[in-house]
Parts: structure tokens; C-alpha cells; sequence
């Protein structure tokens, strides 16, 4: 699936906001998978939230299965729940999202 959003500062800009919103919690502000839940997912013996910013991606690295990721959830009982559904979003907003998650790559 090709990213149809171009990466553009607004792009980037609008999807920090919504990750801030929905992702921050368990990925961290940083992407390092360190947010204040993280370590409450470990202790219920769930994996730890994805490191968005290794060189390793474990659910996929192109930017369509990134947005299938973001849109659908992942893992056992979508663990990391996906932003379907959630009123106000829609897939130019996942695109959005993706456009930043791959800023965050690196840091």
C-alpha cells in the first residue's frame, strides 16, 4: 500500500498530535516504547510497547503495513489498539500518524 499523504511539515505536524493523543502512553514521547504504561503491559505479562526507533521493526516497516498497524491494532487481543473506529479519525489521519512515527526513527 503507497503512502498517499506526502510527508510535508503539516502532515508531520498534524500526526505528532494525534500520536501525542492516542500513542504517547505506551510508546513514549520519544518512540522508545518507554510510555507510563509500558511497564504495566510488562507486569500482565503482555510484550512492551514497540521501539519505534530501532532499525528493527517487529510488525512491519513499510508504510502500509505501519498504517494497517496504526489503523487495526496489534497483537494477541490488539493489545495496541488500532485508531478504526475512534470518532474524528480518518485514514489521511493514519497517514498522517505514519508520516510521523518515521521522524521519530533514529532518535
Amino acid at each position: 500500500m503507497k503512502n498517499p499523504v506526502e510527508s510535508t511539515p503539516e502532515s508531520v505536524a498534524a500526526g505528532k498530535n494525534l500520536y501525542e493523543k492516542h500513542c504517547v502512553t505506551c510508546h513514549g514521547a520519544t518512540g522508545k516504547g518507554d510510555g507510563e504504561k509500558a511497564l504495566a503491559l510488562v507486569e500482565k505479562g503482555q510484550s512492551k510497547p514497540s521501539d519505534l526507533t530501532d532499525a528493527k521493526w517487529d510488525h512491519g516497516s513499510t508504510d502500509g503495513e505501519i498504517f494497517v498497524n496504526i489503523r487495526e491494532g496489534v497483537g494477541v487481543g490488539r493489545v495496541m489498539e488500532g485508531l478504526s473506529g475512534k470518532p474524528g479519525i480518518s485514514d489521511n489521519d493514519v497517514w498522517n500518524v505514519v508520516n510521523y512515527v518515521r521522524t521519530l526513527k533514529g532518535l
